[in-house]
């Protein structure tokens, strides 16, 4: 049937609504609720259209396709109820990026991905580079709230594996209740409540897994705003490319879409959304291709000690202890966990290079744990994987370890191994049905691993044996009579892993994937359910009622992501001045980060701070209450701000940096000065203290990007209004983040004012022995820690600034995703490091 769109003439097909008949042909008609996954639903109405002949406005995702229909998406009326109707739904969201003036200056200067707890904007949504809500206010030309927005302060849902639940983010869409519903034939869960208390959740106040979730992912999948999370891909943002092989944890054969950053694998989905991976593949193999653990340096038995040594060196030492092992006295050990080309070099090394019988392959036991076996007359092996228990290995003369992930083999290895695993090699596997699906190479190996087919070929032309075979893939595959794989194709059913929990694999390469992946522990099936819970710090506390140094007196949320605490420490107390900073550690292992006092009483010995959850140290510091004891503060630190009589001085401030002001204003007025602070934020909810900013200041003004509070604007509009107003500022102090301060500096360039700004870059030791926190300022090298933290905001070179605050964003991430709910049973700094230390 033909039918004309936007004035552009389209065939339909059967049964296929306008919305579908539109975006298969190019056109597009905004919609939220509905999904290429899922039934029409047609609540959310963003897909209203003008049919000639048919009163008011259907719906598009639910109006199937007509002869003759002539149908309108894009007229200025539907885009003004679009608009409208976008806004109801930003009353509950948090919106105020969407109508920022400077949304696309502050997201370049900003990381794709940011470290915060709840999001309270776009800038700090790891959902942002595809959020669909911002994509289609952006397209609507929405600019606008009519009202000031609702924000519901619901925490941060860290408790369920795998899965973070920011409700705040929630649009109630459904598409996360429909796709359980009808394409799972589950109701996890569902909506919640009515009007303006209703959400999504589970019925009676269960969890996830009280309700049987088996942890899909197709919920995170459809979700449009990022209120639902994966919590190990979410701090990347939208990976660079994604690309199909297939899943290795078990026999299953599924093809998974794996999301690629920087060589690395960081999301994975299913090729098929109508099939769901189990929660392995869906949500294990990210976590455990980027394991801390993993081994990556060859390394040598030196003595007692395993030393890191290069690739020749580690191939010369494994060959010149192999070779008094030939024959009988010689086994190798793998499973199915490798391609079949690697196993076939495998065997074909033990076999024509060491002329033994003994290549095991080990067969996959309860949930693939395989079971080693080894004659007696074995005194030497090559063990691919972590088979051999504790008597096994002691028995061996010669024991050469080529694995991925450390284990207590590392404390009778004489040779280590690196190996590729996973979408770092390529080749074949073979399915539970018989059928050769292809294994595909697609992110970097760590460190220097290499496929166990190479490793093992580089050995044997060390130990002096002719060539075994060309290292092309489609060479080995040819030699071992391998068919060509079949292709990524729709499977007919659900693998039962993910539907039964008890068919899931537990093991892979002979490691326990619950003591590496840390969500899988909470798993009934998989793990020990007790394990502590993310809020579980480790912190000291205090319990004799006396007051110790560095124990919290009070604390509590002032705004979403931003914590007060009062910290007991006298001797800051007594010499801290207005602009200082102290460098915290919550506990023994957590970063030294700066942060600026706020306010301090020498009477009581306490000072006064402001934390904002940015990542893995200030979330542990969030996580503190009143009692807990931190484990170091050093200062106060940094030149204080310079107080003297200017006249008239303006402070601006956002974030972190309205606390700051406290002590800056009182400072500055008691010396004469007249203060005029004006403070920022995107939206009312985001503003604190704003009586006591009031009462430290002559003139007081809070301003908001959405107008939801105070003047309509940022804090340098309103500066910028005031100074053309008449106002004369003898100097300006800004204090906030990176891209407020340069915003600030860009804006007063020409007015010939002196604005200060305070920094706050990565520190160490805070004392400028370490450099880190150096920063260039008219052209100098200057050091946050002790030549600031302020300096002449025209004079910062902000782009370098910019750089380097991003530069270890990559790093930072990989920190935060230690906090887990589960904590890796094993220490980064554990046996394989090649420091030779238990």
């Amino acid at each position: 049937m033909e039918l004309t769109i936007n004035e552009q003439r389209v065939t339909a097909e059967p049964n296929e609504t306008v919305l579908t008949c539109a975006l298969r042909h190019g056109i597009e008609i905004p919609h939220l609720c509905t999904h290429p996954s899922l039934p029409p639903f047609g609540a959310c109405r963003m897909c209203m259209v003008e049919i000639e002949g048919m009163r008011g406005y259907p719906t598009a995702c639910t109006t199937p396709a007509a002869e003759g229909m002539v149908v309108h998406a894009d007229t200025e009326a539907l885009r003004e109820l679009r608009r409208n109707i976008l806004g109801l739904m930003m009353l509950e969201h948090p919106s105020a990026c969407l109508i920022c003036a400077r949304r696309e200056q502050c997201d370049e200067f900003r990381p794709s991905s940011e470290k915060v707890g709840r999001t309270t904007g776009c800038h700090t949504c790891n959902n942002k580079e595809v959020c669909e809500v911002r994509k289609l206010s952006a397209d609507l030309g929405f600019t606008e709230l009519a009202v000031p927005p609702l924000y519901h302060f619901r925490p941060l849902d860290r408790s369920e594996p795998f899965i973070d639940r920011d409700l705040n983010l929630c649009i109630l869409c459904g598409r996360c209740v429909r796709v359980c519903k009808h394409q799972h034939n589950a109701s996890i869960i569902d909506f919640v409540g009515r009007s303006s208390i209703a959400r999504i959740g589970e019925a009676f106040g269960r969890t996830l897994m009280d309700a049987d979730c088996r942890f899909c992912g197709s919920c995170v999948d459809v979700c449009p705003t990022g209120s639902l999370a994966d919590r190990f891909a979410k701090w990347f943002g939208e990976p660079d490319s994604w690309a199909e092989t297939t899943c290795m944890f078990c026999d299953a054969g599924c093809g998974i879409s794996v999301g690629i950053e920087n060589g690395k694998a960081v999301s994975v989905r299913a090729v098929d959304p109508d099939r769901p991976l189990c929660v392995l593949g869906r949500f294990a193999t990210a976590p455990f291709m980027n394991g801390t653990e993993r081994l990556r340096v060859p390394q040598v038995r030196v003595g007692k000690v395993l030393r890191e040594v290069s690739w020749a060196e580690a191939l010369k030492a494994a060959a010149d202890k192999l070779t008094r092992y030939q024959g009988e006295a010689f086994a190798l050990l793998c499973d199915a966990s490798i391609p079949l080309e690697d196993r076939f070099v495998l065997k074909k090394f033990t076999n024509e290079v060491m002329a033994s019988p003994h290549y095991h392959e080990l067969p996959p036991g309860e949930r693939g744990k395989g079971k080693a076996t080894l004659p007696e007359s074995v005194k030497a092996a090559l063990v691919a994987g972590n088979f051999l228990n504790e008597a096994q290995r002691d028995a061996l003369e010669v024991l050469i370890l080529q694995d991925c992930y450390t284990s207590p083999s590392l404390d009778k290895a004489d040779v280590v191994f690196p190996a590729a695993i996973f979408t770092e090699t390529d080749g074949t596997v073979l399915d539970n049905d018989g059928v050769t699906r292809p294994l595909v190479r697609l992110t970097i190996a760590p460190g220097q691993a290499r496929p166990d087919r190479d490793i093992c070929l580089d050995l044997a032309a060390e130990l002096g044996a002719p060539k075994l075979m060309d290292r092309e893939i489609a060479s080995i595959g040819g030699a071992a009579g391998l068919p060509a794989p079949a292709l990524f194709t729709k499977r007919a059913s659900t693998p039962d892993a993910a539907s039964d929990p008890s068919k899931r694999r537990a093991w892979f390469r002979g490691h326990n994937l619950a003591s590496l992946v840390g969500g899988l522990r909470s798993l009934p099936v998989d793990g020990d359910a007790t394990v502590a819970s993310e809020a579980a710090n480790t912190a000291a506390r205090n319990l004799s009622g006396e007051k110790i140094p560095f124990q919290i007196l009070t604390k509590r949320e002032i705004s979403p992501n931003n914590h007060e605490i009062t910290f007991y420490a006298p001797a800051v107390a007594k010499k801290a001045k207005a602009g200082q900073f102290v460098i915290i550690m919550a506990d023994a292992t957590s970063e030294r980060v700066p942060y600026t006092l706020c306010d301090w009483d020498t009477g009581e010995g306490s000072i006064r701070l402001i934390v904002q959850e940015k990542g893995q140290s200030s979330r542990k510091l969030s996580l503190m209450q009143a009692g807990d004891v931190a484990a170091h503060i050093v200062g106060p630190l940094g030149t204080p701000l310079e107080i003297d009589t200017f006249g008239t001085v303006v402070l601006l401030g956002g974030c972190y940096g309205i606390g700051a002001h406290i002590a800056n204003a009182k400072a500055l007025r008691a010396a004469g000065n007249q203060v005029i602070l004006i403070v920022e934020a995107r939206s009312h909810y985001l503003h604190y203290y704003q009586e006591e900013l009031a009462s430290v200041a002559d003139e007081f003004i809070a301003s908001t990007i959405d107008g939801s509070n105070g003047v309509k604007g940022h804090a340098i509009d309103v500066l910028l209004r005031k100074l053309k107003a008449g106002l004369k500022a003898d100097r300006v102090i800004v204090v906030g983040c990176p891209f407020m301060m340069k915003t600030v500096a860009a804006e007063t360039g020409n007015l010939d004012i002196p604005v200060w700004a305070a920094l706050n870059p990565i520190m160490l030791d805070g004392t400028g022995m370490c450099g880190a926190c150096r920063v260039t300022v008219d052209g100098k090298t200057k050091f946050a820690c002790v030549d600031g933290p302020f300096f002449d905001a025209h004079l910062i070179d902000w782009e370098e600034l910019k750089d380097r605050r991003n530069a270890y964003s990559e790093a930072e991430i990989g920190s935060l995703l230690t906090t887990e709910p589960v904590e890796h049973t094993h220490h980064a700094h554990g046996r394989g490091c090649g420091c030779g230390r238990a």
